[in-house]
């Protein structure tokens, strides 16, 4: 159903992206195109030399980040899945939502779980690509839900 899968990445949870993207792909072939965005937006008065040292930063971030997702996919054990990682530069939802354009991706995996007041100040990658989007997207909750949690168990 879905040979092309794209799993964005923040740099925390990995695993849990990895894992329901290794279990929506259920062993079949898959080109798996996982892409970190570095948003340079910075507030307009940051000096050039400050910028360009953040700027050096996240992309050395961005590339620890896409080498670990590389390692938590343990692709020597799934052969099926041939990894194309991506390392851009934007604002993450437009860049997301033209990936998935330019790649055709059949599906992507990506987390949310910004807390209310970070939704309503910083807005939600997650929403805007929702919106957007080429293609069915399977979102994972990555904050803990403790009202769903058993106490007994």
């Amino acid at each position: 159903m879905y040979k092309k899968v794209l799993v964005p990445i923040m740099g925390n949870f990995s695993e849990d992206l990895a894992e329901h993207a290794i279990d929506l792909i259920d062993g079949r072939d898959v080109d798996l195109f996982v892409v970190y965005v570095i948003d340079g937006s910075v507030p307009f008065l940051t000096p050039k030399n400050i910028k360009k040292a953040m700027a050096i930063e996240l992309k050395k971030r961005g590339k620890c980040f896409l080498e670990e997702f590389e390692n938590i996919l343990n692709l020597s054990e799934n052969k099926n899945i041939s990894l194309e990682k991506i390392l851009t530069e934007g604002k993450p939802a437009e860049e997301i939502v033209r990936i998935a354009k330019e790649k055709c991706i059949d599906v992507i995996v990506m987390g949310t779980g910004k807390s209310i007041v970070d939704k309503h100040l910083l807005g939600s990658v997650s929403d805007e690509v929702v919106h957007f989007a080429p293609c069915t997207i399977l979102l994972v909750r990555t904050i803990e839900n403790k009202a769903c949690e058993n106490p007994n168990s």
